[in-house]
């Protein structure tokens, strides 16, 4: 198409004089009541100039007899035909685009049909007369009628309202007289049956995919019109339209139909309205959706709203896509919405129309239920016949296993151990903690910190500000995101019962058991996003490839996937790149002619792309006290990997590593070596580079222990969260083999071996899996421990919480008790450490350590246990320390003959101490405390307290009236960005040892504030990283646009 600046049609098309040739695409899914009338048809039209294709959009019923080859082939042998499947069922328009990128046509002319519409003889004859006559035409539509009555109109082609609503100019029942024969150019026709040129489509994109069901006819005449394009009806075609979907006549995967249309719909609105109208539409849009909301509430059809929700959510987290989308529509518009209002309606208009014809079914709605507990009911029984046989028995089981394995942690109080620990107080706290510019965990430190608190910021959210119920949903949704992405990793070879195996063999496996026992959140975060960053780097690599695969959108898949596992264990970054040179490698050498380098340079780009998307965090891992500073520095690396101790490649080739029951880590390694001695094909080569995943794994974790690698991880169960995946994998590769390769091959050895060894395995699960379950394994901490330390943390909460009312304080915990048990990366391991008053809690997670304030404090903690002062509250006074918690053992009373901490609490296990010297968090002096200075000076300060400043956020302070002269003391870890300000004036900082302060002049009163304000170093990080993950969210969520058309037709005659 040849278009200028100043045309907004194109120029019309040059026709020759042979017939354009047409290539006909039937679509069926569940149709074979209706295909047979709508291929005879076909066989029977009068246009001869033309192919037919039928695509079958992965039905249930496709073997059935008549096998559906042979029906297609039976009713169509008179012209050139094919037949393709899809892998899962795709809707109409994915249907054809997946089927446009694998085959070739030189076709002029595309007839989109379904398989339940029957045309009449001359329809495709007339479709093409009226489509030559006007080159500007790109889609033609028939007039539609009943499937059983062919005098009784459906369609005259159709108009819309500004919403997108549609509207048919037709009464129900309206009967054909010719009465609309006149009409030519209408605003789309619907996918019932279209004729479309060939170019036009390709040049627009074809179909949107993302739309699957619904309202798809809408958007492509849409884009088509914007173009510059025009979409007629032809009324002297007929095409007979058993509207199968819509009546319910048959199952479609689509459901429910409202959600489908609705979200279609504003997606359309979205895309193709001028950004002007646009302004004014969503929200109208938005707005309409809760009055329609409100109706469904009085009509008592609740299921209803949540439909309409959804439809609002879904494009509400595809919002990047669809910019996406929209900038590529807008590009392509030669007409303005002026031009296009003719082939509208006033919404008042279409509202009549739809009240009228709705009149019957509202009143029925409103006074009987009848129909609606029909449904019902037929709903429940579809969903039990789904669940009948094996589907029933596997779910019914894990759900069994789910409450008996975790009965425990779900009975019990939130888990405190390691990085599990309990959320804050309010549900937004998660999400302020990461958007402050001061983060108040320990002593006090500036942003930025994990993107991760993000994400755990949603569950209380969900929770309605239950935080203890946040805490176990958390664990939940990892392991069901676990499941799902290891019942995805082998989805493109093998089938749904092999899928489930290996999603169980995850859920169930060393990283869930390991993790949550060791209370280490950041490798079930890690083991949760794996398997879905390993799938996308058997993609890269080449090892499977699904339909319509977009390189590009996979590299973004990619690095969304390692962002959310770096946000938790930074070094999971080098591990994935390990993976990727171990996968793209064994590609290589299994497939020479294969482009290996090109994938693992676009997996490392991926990796890049994760590190990038946690921008500002991400720069402070090498910094002092960073994650990769404590675990690779040369003061604490050995630490570190002294953790890996007992763990090497003998254990995680044996499937020990991470620690799960031992038999089950043996039945995972036996079903790992039957995927490679009984799966061909590709399920071999897959399974063959899954191993060399694990092998790689094993050799750096023996170099780990061995002290000859750094360690980049915290330990053993974060080193092994990728072999557990790669274990997985081969679990649903071994019963994919065992169900589809093994009956190929003729009864002898190997069947024996096969089912011998599917036994054993199977057995081996039992004795592991089932004494695990029975006494609720899964849970934080060995045996009682972690229960115990919750409740002891839970009695203190109410303490702390009454305490709190006097101001804000700190609270030392000392003993090994308190702290995690085994190493971790969002935590730092050591004999004591400082929490708020809120106790330990999420937002206590990537805590830097400082060198001035944090040497100092352990200087005076280091005085206590040695006994070297009797004054240790006073010199834990400027830090803010009221109490201290001290676990009972050898050096207790070294800590009870201190002079200012008074004994409050005597538990068998542990002490609770309080310091009479303490000083505020912040406060107005009549000069600045001796204590502040340092250790040595411990002489009683005679200083008097002139006023209290308040805490309002951890990075705020504010006082009311003040006045006179003083100074203010702040009680955080000293930083230059602090700033106090007394009416408006700043303040001069003065000297103040670890904290901040500031000097009052005499003639100076007014509101006092002390604040950390937001840098332009963070606010430009802040919008880096929303415009990141919007850019890089969008191209994640994009859909590919295939090569369509410009291809020779090579369809199989037989």
């Amino acid at each position: 198409m040849q278009t200028s600046s100043t045309r907004t049609r194109p120029e019309p098309a040059a026709l020759g004089s042979a017939e354009p040739t047409v290539l006909a695409i039937v679509v069926t899914h569940r149709g074979r009541e209706w295909l047979r009338d709508c291929l005879v048809a076909l066989a029977g039209q009068t246009y001869r100039n033309m192919d037919v294709l039928v695509i079958d959009d992965a039905s249930p019923d496709f073997r059935e007899r008549p096998h559906l080859k042979r029906l297609v082939k039976r009713h169509v042998r008179r012209r050139r035909w094919g037949l393709v499947r899809t892998r899962r069922p795709l809707g109409f328009g994915g249907a054809i685009n997946y089927m446009m990128g694998r085959i070739r046509t030189d076709a002029e002319f595309l007839l989109f049909l379904h398989d339940d519409a029957a045309l009449e003889r001359t329809s495709v004859e007339k479709m093409v007369a009226c489509m030559a006559a006007k080159g500007s035409t790109a889609i033609v539509g028939p007039k539609i009628v009943a499937w059983d009555d062919p005098d009784v109109l459906e369609e005259i082609g159709m108009a819309t309202d500004r919403l997108g609503y549609p509207y048919k100019a037709l009464e129900e029942g309206e009967i054909d007289g010719g009465q609309h024969d006149g009409l030519s150019d209408v605003f789309y026709v619907t996918s019932t049956c279209m004729l479309v040129r060939h170019d036009v489509f390709r040049r627009l994109g074809g179909w949107d995919d993302s739309m699957r069901a619904f309202s798809e006819d809408l958007d492509l005449c849409w884009r088509a019109r914007l173009a510059g394009y025009s979409v007629r009806l032809e009324p002297q075609a007929k095409a007979r339209h058993a509207i199968a979907l819509a009546r319910n006549l048959r199952e479609s995967p689509f459901v429910p139909q409202r959600y489908f249309i609705r979200r279609n719909r504003l997606r359309a609105v979205a895309k193709n309205a001028s950004a002007l109208r646009l302004i004014g539409l969503i929200p109208a849009y938005i707005a309409l959706t809760f009055i329609e909301m409100l109706a469904f509430l009085l009509l008592r059809q609740f299921g209803e709203i949540g439909n309409l929700a959804r439809a609002l959510v879904w494009n509400f987290v595809r919002f990047p896509q669809v910019l996406a989308e929209r900038a590529r529509v807008q590009r392509q518009r030669r007409v303005s919405d002026r031009d296009l209002k003719h082939l509208t309606v006033r919404q008042t208009t279409r509202a009549r129309s739809y009240f009228s014809q709705q009149a019957e079914r509202i009143e029925e709605a409103w006074g009987k239920r009848a129909d609606l507990a029909s449904r019902t009911v037929g709903e429940s029984i579809i969903v039990a016949q789904r669940l009948r046989g094996w589907p029933g028995v596997v779910a019914a089981i894990a759900l069994i296993g789910l409450f008996l394995g975790f009965r425990h942690f779900l009975w019990s109080p939130p888990a405190v151990l390691g990085e599990l620990l309990p959320y804050p107080d309010r549900a937004t706290a998660m999400w302020r903690a990461f958007f402050s510019p001061w983060q108040g965990v320990g002593l006090g430190e500036p942003g930025p910190t994990s993107p991760g608190f993000l994400f755990l910021g949603v569950f209380p959210i969900l929770t309605f500000g239950a935080v203890g119920a946040a805490q176990k949903l958390l664990v939940l949704s990892l392991g069901a995101i676990g499941f799902a992405g290891a019942y995805r990793l082998v989805g493109d070879l093998v089938d749904r019962p092999a899928r489930i195996a290996a999603g169980l063999a995850y859920a169930f496996g060393s990283v869930g058991y390991a993790g949550l026992r060791a209370g280490q959140l950041g490798a079930l975060v890690f083991g949760a996003a794996a398997p879905f960053v390993l799938l996308t780097m058997l993609r890269l690599s080449g090892w499977v490839r699904p339909p319509m695969w977009n390189r590009g959108k996979a590299v973004a898949r990619l690095a969304i996937g390692t962002a959310v596992s770096a946000s938790f264990v930074p070094g999971s970054l080098a591990f994935y790149l390990i993976a990727a040179i171990v996968l793209t490698g064994t590609r290589a050498f299994l497939d020479r002619t294969s482009k290996s380098a090109r994938g693992l340079i676009s997996c490392v780009i991926g990796l890049i792309g994760g590190a990038v998307l946690l921008l500002p965090w991400s720069v402070t891992w090498w910094s002092d006290g960073g994650v990769f500073d404590v675990l690779r520095g040369d003061r604490t690396w050995q630490r570190y990997a002294a953790g890996f101790e007992g763990h090497g490649a003998g254990t995680v080739v044996l499937g020990q590593t991470p620690e799960a029951p031992v038999f089950l880590g043996l039945a995972l390694v036996l079903l790992g070596f039957l995927a490679v001695g009984i799966g061909e094909g590709q399920r071999r080569r897959v399974a063959l580079a899954l191993w060399g995943v694990i092998a790689v794994t094993g050799l750096l974790i023996s170099g780990t222990a061995a002290g000859w690698v750094k360690p980049w991880v915290a330990g053993p169960t974060e080193a092994g969260v990728l072999a557990s995946v790669a274990f997985a994998g081969l679990t649903g590769l071994a019963v994919g083999a065992f169900r589809l390769d093994l009956p190929r091959r003729g009864l002898g050895i190997v069947h024996g071996l096969g089912v011998g060894a599917i036994a054993v395995a199977g057995g081996l699960v039992a004795i592991s899996v089932a004494p695990a379950l029975l006494s609720g394994a899964w849970r934080p901490g060995p045996e009682t421990e972690a229960g115990e330390n919750a409740q002891v943390v839970s009695q203190l909460d109410s303490l702390f919480e009454v305490a709190a009312a006097d101001g804000q304080f700190r609270i030392l915990w000392v003993g090994n008790r308190w702290g995690p048990q085994e190493l971790t990366g969002g935590r730092a391991v050591g004999d004591y450490f400082v929490t708020g008053a809120r106790g330990q809690v999420l937002s206590d997670l990537f805590e830097r350590t400082r060198d001035r304030a944090d040497l100092r404090f352990e200087t005076i903690v280091a005085s206590a246990r040695d006994g070297s002062t009797d004054r240790v509250g006073h010199l834990l006074a400027p830090y803010n320390v009221r109490f201290v918690v001290l676990e009972r053992g050898p050096g207790t009373f070294r800590w009870l003959v201190q002079r200012d901490l008074g004994i409050i609490r005597v538990e068998p296990d542990y002490l609770l101490l309080e310091n009479s010297d303490v000083l505020a968090r912040s406060a107005v002096y009549s000069a600045i405390p001796e204590a502040v200075r340092g250790p040595a000076n411990i002489a009683v300060d005679d200083v008097q307290v002139l006023a209290a400043v308040d805490q309002e956020t951890p990075s705020r302070y504010r006082a009311g009236r003040v006045s006179g002269s003083g100074a203010v003391f702040l009680s955080e870890a000293r930083d230059r960005d602090w700033e106090a300000s007394l009416g408006g004036e700043p303040l001069e900082r003065v000297p103040a040892g670890w904290g901040n302060g500031f000097r009052l002049d005499g003639p100076a009163r007014g509101e006092l504030v002390v604040a950390h304000p937001r840098s332009l170093w963070n606010r430009m990080g802040l919008l880096f990283l929303l415009v990141s993950w919007i850019v890089v969210g969008g191209a994640a969520s994009s859909r590919r646009r295939s090569a369509l058309g410009r291809r020779i037709l090579d369809l199989p005659v037989d």
